[in-house]
């Protein structure tokens, strides 16, 4: 079992063959392609795997992914951090045909056929999956004023094409 600071690497085939526990840390900002949640650098990943091998004895990695991860609200552009935790269950597949072969309740995971990989790939895709498509705070803090947004439709109205026909229109009625 390893606890604490995460290995950077990790051996697909050793690591299930030999049932490790993987527990430990590390920071968002260690992770390269979770850089867009800026302000979230710091943040600490918990990580929770265990590699072995599933009912039908392929090599498999369970447990659990979490982190805080911030991001710009849709509606106000504030920032909004939402706890992101991902279930890992994936089968390891060296092969596109291995991956075609997993029935459909298995996802795979493609390894490479290197001894070791990066466990950082592994965190960010389980995180960045596990991570909401639209960010939006329940009550934004800025909300839009509704001033603005009438004063926003006069501009529309104005600049819209048509009017000068409608204007026509109710002439001629």
């Amino acid at each position: 079992m390893f606890s604490g600071q995460l290995l950077p690497f990790f051996d697909p085939r050793k690591f299930a063959d030999q049932g490790l526990e993987m527990k430990g840390q590390t920071s968002v900002g260690e992770l390269p392609r979770l850089a867009d949640f800026r302000g979230a650098e710091n943040e600490s990943v918990d990580v929770a795997l265990q590699f072995g091998r599933n009912e039908d004895g392929k090599p498999s990695v369970e447990g659990t992914v979490s982190a805080h991860l911030t991001m710009p609200c849709q509606r106000c552009l504030e920032p909004v951090t939402y706890q992101v935790t991902a279930s890992v269950n994936l089968v390891m597949v060296w092969t596109e045909k291995q991956m075609k072969a997993l029935p459909e309740h298995q996802e795979g995971y493609m390894v490479t056929a290197d001894e070791k990989m990066p466990l950082s790939h592994l965190l960010e895709e389980e995180l960045l999956l596990a991570a909401p498509l639209v960010a939006m705070h329940e009550q934004c803090p800025n909300p839009l004023v509704k001033e603005q947004a009438s004063a926003a439709d006069d501009v529309v109205k104005a600049d819209n094409p048509f009017a000068v026909l409608a204007k026509l229109k109710s002439q001629q009625e």
